[in-house]
C-alpha cells in the first residue's frame, strides 16, 4: 500500500486529542462530608467501573474517527498483481510499439483486422500493431492518459508525456513509420518509464505490441535490467508490463541480404575493388531468388543470377568495379524475390574513393643519388609504393606466378599512393604526422624521443604505423618504446637477429613464410598459395620477436615455418601498428623480387590507412562527423558555415559547422533510422570541394551519402520462449495477452490497483454514526440512575412518602442490608 498525499498522514497526530480530553476530563471530585456515605461506598466503586469503560469505549471510537479522517486525506493505494484485477481508477499508460524490421513483414490474412479502411496499408505487422494501438485508445476511460513510444535501435519518445486528448494521440499513430533495425527492449521499456513519471494518475502500465522476435531482449544483460527495475520502482506504483505478441505465419519464407563487404578498407581509382554480396535463406524451406542487382549511385551495374539457396544456407557473389570519380559513392545491392519480408532483401554501403593516399617513409639511409635510389632501404619500397605506369591491373588479388593478374586483365593505372621518403637523420624536419595516412619505418635505429612521442599519438588517433626492422635497428629503443600508461607501441619485444640459411644435403636451406597462417586482414589476399608467391620467399636473417600475451590487443598476423612471427599486430587507440620481422629491402631477403611484393606493401598501407578514413557506415546512435579544412572553409565564407542532412524519410534538419583544431565539422547524431542519409552542402562550399577534387557534381547536387546500418539478426526469425518471459518477469511485473481483447479487459480493469478512500470514507461515517448512538446512550443510562429507589432490609422504601423512619430501640442497621435499586 501507498500513499498519494503523504503529508495528510500528519494529521494522525490529531488522534492524542481525544486522550488528551478524557485525561483532562478525569478530575477529582469535591468531598462532602455525609454520615451515610459509608453505606454507599460498595455502590459507588461498581458505578466508577460502569462509567471508565463507557468513557474508554467512547475515546476508542473518537481515536478512530481520527485516524480513518486523516488516513482517508492520504488517498492510500492498494496495488494488484494479477493483470485483469478490478477497480475504476484513472491511468497512465505507456503504449511501446515495436518499429524493427522484422515488423514489416506480412501479417497472416486470417488475422488482419476487418475494421481497417485500407487494407492494402496494413497488411505488415507494424500497420497492425497501429491499428491495435487506435483501438486501445478508444478503450481508454476519460481520465486515462496515454503516452506513446517508438521502439527500434533507439527509442523515440513519440508523446512523452501522457495526455487525454483522443485527437492528439490518434493523430501522432497516423504519422508514424517503421524505423527498422532491432527494438532495444530496455531502452524502450526506460523511455515508457520516463513518460509514465511525468503524468499524474495513480496506475501505471505499459502495454508492448510486438512480433515477439527474440533479438533485442538482451536478458543476458541484468545489470542493465536491474537498472530499469530500480528505475520502475521509484514510481507512485511499479507498472506492470503487457505484451501484446502479434500473430505469426506458421510458414517463413525470406531471403536476405546479409552482407556487403569490399576487398580492401581503402578503395582508390587506381584499381578495381571487390564488392561481395552475401544472400542468405532464413526461411523454412529452399528458395530460388531471381537475381542479385548490383548498383553505384542509383545506376544498375550488373545484375548476376543466385541460384537455389537452401533453408539456413547463403550464397556470395562477388562483383568487381573500378571508381573513375573519387569522392563518397553510394553501393547498393538487391535480391529480386517476393518473400515475407521484403526490407531486407537490399542493402546499403559508402565508400570513399580516395584520388591520393599521402604516406610517409622513413628510412635508415637514404641513397646518395637520385641514380642510385635502389641503394637506400626504401628505394625497393618507393617503387612499389608509387611506380609510375603498372603493367597489371591487381585488382585487390596477388598476381600469380605466370605473371598474369588473376582477373586476366592488362591496363596502365597510377597509384593512388603518393609517398615522401625521409631520412633518420632528418626526421626532426616534420612538424606533423597527421597530414599523412601512414607512416613506415625502413630499419630506421631510433627516433627522438619527441618525435616518437608524436608518432605515438599519431597512431591513437587513427593513424597507421609499419614498422620493418633491420640490421641498424636499436633493439633498447624499439623495446622502451612505451606509450603513457607504461605499454609497448609494438606489442612485443625484439630479441636479436637470427641466421635462417642452413646446409642440408649439400643445399642451403632458408626460412619461409607459412602462407596458410596469415590471419591479418591486410594479407588475407595473399593467403591463397595457388595465387601467391609469399610462401617462396628465401629469408636469410630475421629478428626474433616475442609477443606480449598479456596484451589482448597484441595479435600475430603471420608466421615462419621456424614457429616464430613474421607479422605482429598492436591496435592502440583507434589506430594500428604493425611490425615485420624483417626489412623492405634485399639485405635479410628476396622479397622484393618477387611479384607478391607489390600487392603486399600496397595491401599492407590500405588496411593501415583504414582506421584513419571517414566513417560513412554507422550503427544506429553512432554520430556522424564530417571535417572541412579550415583554408576551404576560410575560402567559401561565412554563409557556407550551414548544411542541411535529409534522413530516410525525407525529413531534413539543418546543422552548423564548428571550429574544431584546423578543421570545420558539422555532427549530426540523429541516427536512429537505418538507411541512406545526405549532408547538402552550401552552394560555396561544395564548388571549393569540386576543385580540389574531393566530391564530383553528382554529390554536390545529391548530398553526401551515409548509412546506418541495420542488423541482419532481423531477419533471423527466434521468437521468445516461456524461459525468456520468465527471466524477464524476474526484474518487472511482465504479464503476456495472447490477443487483444484481453490487453483492453486489462485497461478497463484498472491494473494494478485501486484508491481505497472511498471505502475508508464509509467507516468514517460508520464510526460518526457509531459515536453518536455511543454518546446518546451513555447519557440516557446516566440520567436513569439519578431517580433510583432506596431499599432498608429486603424491602423498598420511598423516602418521598415515608419520610425519615423512626429506628426500632435496640436493633442496629447494618451497611450490608442497605441497596440502591
Amino acid at each position: 500500500m501507498i500513499f498519494f498525499n503523504i503529508a495528510m498522514l500528519l494529521g494522525l497526530i490529531g488522534v492524542s486529542v481525544p486522550i488528551i480530553i478524557h485525561i483532562l476530563n478525569r478530575r477529582r471530585a469535591t468531598v462532602v462530608q455525609w454520615g451515610a456515605m459509608q453505606f454507599l461506598e460498595a455502590s459507588l466503586a461498581s458505578r466508577n467501573r460502569r462509567i471508565l469503560i463507557e468513557e474508554i469505549i467512547l475515546m476508542i471510537i473518537r481515536c478512530l474517527l481520527v485516524g480513518a479522517l486523516a488516513f482517508a486525506l492520504a488517498r492510500p493505494f492498494l496495488k494488484s498483481r494479477t493483470l485483469f484485477a478490478g477497480g475504476s481508477d484513472a491511468q497512465d499508460i505507456a503504449i511501446v510499439i515495436d518499429g524493427s524490421m522484422s515488423m514489416m513483414r506480412k501479417a497472416p490474412e486470417e488475422k488482419a483486422n476487418p475494421t481497417d479502411k485500407d487494407d492494402s496499408e496494413r497488411k505488415d505487422n507494424f500497420h497492425l500493431a497501429i491499428s491495435e494501438a487506435h483501438r486501445i485508445i478508444d478503450a481508454c476511460r476519460k481520465a486515462d492518459a496515454v503516452s506513446v513510444v517508438l521502439a527500434g535501435p533507439t527509442a523515440q519518445m513519440v508523446v512523452p508525456t501522457p495526455l487525454s486528448d483522443r485527437d492528439d494521440l490518434h493523430e501522432s499513430l497516423d504519422d508514424l513509420s517503421a524505423p527498422g533495425g532491432s527494438m532495444q527492449v530496455i531502452e524502450s521499456l526506460h523511455a515508457a518509464t520516463l513518460a509514465l513519471s511525468s503524468g499524474t494518475n495513480p496506475a501505471k502500465r505499459i502495454i508492448l505490441i510486438t512480433d515477439g522476435q527474440r533479438i533485442g531482449w538482451d536478458l543476458s544483460a541484468r545489470k542493465r535490467w536491474e537498472f530499469f527495475a530500480e528505475t520502475a520502482d521509484s514510481l507512485p506504483t511499479k507498472p506492470v508490463v503487457i505484451v501484446r505478441t502479434l500473430p505469426c505465419p506458421k510458414e517463413w519464407r525470406n531471403v536476405s541480404i546479409s552482407a556487403l563487404s569490399f576487398s580492401r578498407k581503402v578503395v582508390g581509382t587506381d584499381r578495381a575493388v571487390g564488392i561481395t554480396v552475401t544472400v542468405t535463406n532464413t526461411g523454412q524451406s529452399a528458395i530460388t531468388p531471381e537475381a542479385v542487382e548490383l548498383k553505384i549511385d542509383g545506376e544498375v551495374i550488373e545484375r548476376r543470377a543466385v541460384g537455389s539457396i537452401a533453408s539456413g544456407g547463403s550464397n556470395s557473389i562477388v562483383f568487381e568495379h573500378r571508381f573513375e570519380h573519387p569522392g563518397p559513392h553510394e553501393v547498393s545491392a538487391r535480391v529480386i524475390c517476393d518473400d515475407d519480408l521484403l526490407p531486407d532483401n537490399a542493402i546499403s554501403r559508402v565508400v570513399n574513393v580516395l584520388k591520393v593516399l599521402p604516406v610517409l617513409v622513413i628510412e635508415g639511409k637514404s641513397s646518395s643519388s637520385v641514380s642510385s635510389i635502389l641503394s637506400g632501404d626504401a628505394g625497393f619500397l618507393r617503387l612499389a609504393l608509387a611506380p609510375s605506369i603498372n603493367s597489371s591491373k591487381p585488382s585487390g588479388k596477388a598476381p600469380s606466378r605466370k605473371g598474369k593478374t588473376t582477373t586476366g586483365i592488362e591496363d596502365k593505372q597510377v597509384s593512388i599512393i603518393k609517398p615522401t621518403v625521409v631520412a633518420a637523420a632528418d626526421v626532426s624536419t616534420i612538424k606533423r604526422f597527421d597530414k599523412y595516412a601512414v607512416v613506415i619505418l625502413v630499419d630506421v635505429p631510433y627516433l627522438p624521443k619527441a618525435k616518437a612521442v608524436q608518432l605515438m599519438q599519431f597512431v591513437k588517433k587513427g593513424g597507421g604505423v609499419l614498422i620493418a626492422l633491420g640490421d641498424k635497428a636499436r633493439r633498447d629503443f624499439y623495446n622502451g618504446w612505451k606509450t603513457s600508461e607504461g605499454q609497448s607501441v609494438l606489442g612485443c619485444r625484439c630479441l636479436d637477429i637470427r641466421s635462417d640459411g642452413e646446409e642440408r644435403e649439400g643445399k642451403v636451406r632458408f626460412a619461409h613464410v607459412l602462407v596458410g597462417s596469415i590471419t591479418n586482414p591486410g594479407l588475407t589476399l595473399l593467403s591463397d598459395p595457388s595465387v601467391s608467391d609469399l610462401g617462396s620467399v628465401a629469408i636469410k636473417r630475421h629478428w626474433r620477436l616475442a609477443l606480449d600475451q598479456a596484451d589482448k590487443n597484441v595479435s600475430v598476423g603471420a608466421t615462419l615455418d621456424t614457429g616464430e612471427p613474421f607479422l605482429i599486430q598492436r591496435r592502440l587507440s583507434d589506430g594500428l601498428v604493425i611490425t615485420l620481422a624483417l626489412p623492405l629491402n634485399r639485405e635479410f631477403s628476396d622479397l622484393p623480387v618477387h611479384e607478391s611484393y607489390v600487392p603486399l606493401v600496397h595491401e599492407l598501407v590500405y588496411y593501415l590507412a583504414g582506421p584513419g578514413q571517414q566513417p560513412m557506415n554507422l550503427q544506429p546512435g553512432e554520430q556522424f562527423v564530417f571535417s572541412v579544412p579550415d583554408s576551404v572553409m576560410s575560402s567559401a565564407g561565412k554563409s557556407a558555415r550551414v548544411a542541411e542532412v535529409v534522413d530516410p524519410r525525407g525529413q531534413s534538419r539543418m546543422m552548423r559547422f564548428s571550429k574544431s583544431g584546423d578543421e570545420w565539422q558539422v555532427r549530426f547524431s540523429l541516427t536512429t533510422q537505418p538507411g541512406v542519409y545526405r549532408l547538402i552542402l552550401p552552394a560555396a562550399l561544395s564548388s571549393k570541394l569540386i576543385k580540389q577534387g574531393l566530391i564530383i557534381d553528382r554529390v554536390a547536387r545529391e548530398g553526401i551519402p551515409f548509412v546506418v546500418k541495420s542488423d541482419p539478426q532481423e531477419s533471423n526469425f527466434a521468437l521468445l520462449s516461456r524461459d525468456d518471459y520468465r527471466r524477464a518477469n524476474q526484474f518487472v511485473p511482465l504479464r503476456h495477452a495472447d490477443n487483444l481483447s484481453q490487453v483492453i479487459a486489462a485497461i478497463r480493469g484498472g491494473v494494478p490497483g485501486s484508491e481505497i478512500w472511498r471505502y475508508v470514507a464509509i467507516v468514517i461515517l460508520i464510526l460518526l454514526v457509531g459515536e453518536i448512538l455511543t454518546t446518546r446512550a451513555i447519557a440516557a443510562s446516566r440520567k436513569m440512575h439519578l431517580a433510583e429507589s432506596v431499599a432498608f432490609g429486603s424491602k423498598a422504601v420511598d423516602f418521598e412518602e415515608f419520610g425519615e423512619p423512626p429506628v426500632p430501640t435496640g436493633k442496629t442497621v447494618r451497611p450490608e442490608e442497605v441497596s440502591i435499586r
